[in-house]
Order: C-alpha cells, then structure tokens, then sequence
C-alpha cells in the first residue's frame, strides 16, 4: 500500500469518526389538537440525536385546556363487538399485542439503525482498505456500493426507525397505538390509546425534500372517556352527529414530524471525492502497468 493509499484510509476514517460522534439528526415535532378541545393545544417537541442518546425539549402552548381533557376524561378501554369502536376491529388484547411484536423493532427501532449506520462506517473502510492492497474493478465496485448503502442508511433508515420509535407511522412503536401519534407519550402523561376510541381513523403521509423528511399524522374519533358509561354504547353502535350531545367527544389530532439531517450526513459526504480519488489513482495505476 502506497502512502497517498494510506492517507486516503486515515482521511477517510477521520471523516467516518467525526461522522459517528457528531450530531445525527435534528428533529422537530409539533402536533396540534385541531377539534375536540378549546383553544387548540400544540404540544411542540425538538429533538438532537447522536450516536448515543436523544435529548429533547417539549412545550406545550395552550396547556391548560389539554390538562383538564387529561383530568377529566375517564380511561376506559372500548367495547369492540360491533366492530367499530377503537381500532382493533373486535380482536382481543393478546391478538393485539401477538401483531404489535410482529410487526414491530425487537427493542428500539434507532437503536437497530445505529448498528446498521455503524456496520455500514466499518464496512467502508475494510472495503477502500481491500481496493488499495488489491485494485480490481470488482473491489472498486464494492467500494462504490458500500458508499450508496450507506448513503441509503443514513438519508432514509434513520429518520424512519425515528419515526416509527415516536408513533407517527401510525404503529407507536412498543405497546398500544396512540390516538395522537405519541405525542401525548412524550408528555409523560397516560397515553391515549386508540382502543379508547369509537368509530376511530388515522391517517399518515410521508413528504421528502433534501433539507430532509417530514411525516404527518391525522386522527379522529369519539373519545369513549370523555362520556357517561351509559352513553358509550350508544355512540359505539351509531357515530353522533353534528347538535347531539355526544358529539362533544369527537377529538381530532394533527401532528408533523420533520427529521433534517445534522452533522452526520456532511462528514459521510466529505468521504466522496477522497473514495473517488483512490477509485481513480488506482485505475491509472493498473494502466500504467498493463
């Protein structure tokens, strides 16, 4: 290995280094009660995410009229035999939970993705290491490949193991749905779950743009805690309209999560032309000594 190899190989784990202690992503939330309660309560939150841990700072504007909603309303858990009410359709809590694990993160979704961001540094490198000692155009090509999956990673694994670790993709990551996409979660507060819920709806989207990835969560439903328990069957069985009483328990919830990339993504970039320059020396290299 010559020396503008070797310093290639240093550079380049400079960079990865940097990459891997610096700030990740930034994330910031806000969600906003838009029906269902007076003054419409936002609970904002920001987000730093390193290699190692997450750190945030939550607000809450207009909180008085979503801490006599907490006070005030009962926990209950729907009443399913029609189908209708909560969102599990008439499954029990054990099927519930037996598809929650299925479907979800063995643990902590950006935990998973920080071994992957992590296998994905080391992988680089023992990959620019091998097409320094032995330049052929298989090794080049898997150096390039590295370089894309990682990219990959980076741009799209994390902000969605984020997301799916928060709530908004509509999964709430470990235990019951949130009714607001875990935004009520980061509040300390009891989470309100979906199955508290009649004739309840929630929908998602997904917006990329390059200063990053936003999603967007909407729910609504009839509140089951917010009614006498002689009431709920009733709007379990037949949604209320619009003059009814009932209606008054109809909560609905709008919430966006925007993940922007942080100091991560421009060390990993950095890595590019020093890559493309080793890829280069060594074609000219290989012609020179055919």
């Amino acid at each position: 290995m010559q020396n503008k190899d070797k310093a290639a190989l240093a550079l380049t784990s400079f960079f990865l280094l940097m990459a891997w202690n610096g700030t990740w992503f930034e994330i910031s939330a806000s969600g906003t009660y838009t029906e269902g309660l007076e003054r419409e309560p936002t609970i904002s939150t920001e987000y730093t995410i390193d290699s190692e841990q997450e750190s945030f700072e939550m607000s809450i504007e207009n909180a008085t009229p979503l801490l006599l909603y907490w006070v005030e309303r009962e926990d209950v858990t729907a009443n399913d035999e029609d189908g209708q009410g909560g969102s599990s359709g008439g499954n029990d809590e054990s099927s519930n939970s037996e598809e929650s694990q299925s479907s979800g993160c063995q643990g902590s979704c950006l935990d998973q993705s920080r071994s992957i961001v992590q296998l994905a540094m080391i992988s680089l490198i023992v990959a620019l290491y091998l097409s320094s000692i032995r330049p052929s155009w298989k090794l080049k090509t898997g150096l390039v490949v590295v370089w894309l999956i990682g990219s990959v990673v980076i741009v799209t694994a994390v902000p969605v193991a984020v997301a799916y670790d928060f709530g908004v993709t509509g999964d709430g990551g470990e235990g019951e749905s949130s009714s607001t996409g875990g935004f009520d979660t980061a509040t300390q507060q009891n989470s309100v779950g979906v199955d508290q819920f009649a004739h309840y709806q929630e929908s998602g989207d997904v917006n990329v743009k390059i200063s990053g990835i936003s999603f967007y969560f909407d729910s609504v439903g009839f509140d089951l805690g917010l009614l006498e328990e002689g009431e709920r069957q009733a709007v379990i069985d037949q949604p209320p309209s619009p003059g009814e009483p009932a209606y008054d328990s109809l909560v609905r919830f709008h919430g966006e999560l925007k993940v922007g990339p942080g100091e991560i993504l421009s060390w990993w970039l950095l890595t590019s032309p020093v890559l493309a320059l080793s890829i280069l020396r060594s074609s000219s290299k290989k012609l020179e000594e055919e």
